[in-house]
């Protein structure tokens, strides 16, 4: 049996500390996927367009940030800001009613095996002037807001939710989102 010196030790002690000390302290930087936006940013969700831009968007207030993990741009996208979740979805689909979609959104959920229950939908429209719906929903043992938006050529989805404090206290802010969503090719 041979010894390797104090060299050979001192390289094991330090890949130990790496594993150790950095692996974690790489994960907490990972596991860490929000992206604070400024105040006036729009985000973009749908498929997208030869261009680059995509069909939906939404003007993100001050205090918001994008959760990355819970995001994927041709989809949805997520705004979480203090316990308060604002999640935009894109749905393809071509004249389509509110009534369609919201019909078709709680489908989805009952075939995904989520529980749903909803209140009856008030109607809703963007500033835009895009009709749409808005009810409470309880989606497994989650409260929280549906709104759904039917464009001629584009529908959306937007699902509220979090600490039932915080959402409270972003009314606000959720309302101007909402009524900030717009359709490319939407009415002017």
């Amino acid at each position: 049996m041979s010894r390797t010196g104090w060299p050979g030790s001192i390289a094991i002690l330090v890949i130990l500390g790496i594993l150790a000390i950095g692996l974690p302290l790489a994960n907490s930087v990972v596991a860490d996927v929000t992206v604070p936006l400024r105040a006036g940013t729009v985000i973009e969700v749908g498929q997208a367009f030869d261009g680059g831009s995509r069909p939906v968007s939404m003007l993100v207030p001050a205090g918001w940030s994008l959760d990355e993990g819970a995001s994927s741009l041709s989809q949805s996208v997520t705004l979480v800001s203090g316990g308060a979740t604002v999640q935009l979805g894109a749905i393809d689909v071509e004249s389509a009613t509110p009534q369609e979609l919201w019909t078709g959104q709680h489908l989805i959920f009952k075939a995904q095996g989520v529980p749903v229950s909803a209140q009856s939908p008030t109607p809703i429209e963007t500033g835009q002037g895009v009709p749409g719906l808005v009810g409470m929903i309880t989606l497994a043992d989650r409260t929280g807001t549906q709104a759904v938006f039917a464009a001629p050529e584009q529908g959306a989805s937007v699902l509220v939710g979090g600490d039932a404090a915080a959402v409270a206290a972003h009314r606000d802010d959720i309302s101007q989102m909402i009524a900030s969503i717009r359709f490319a090719g939407g009415p002017q």
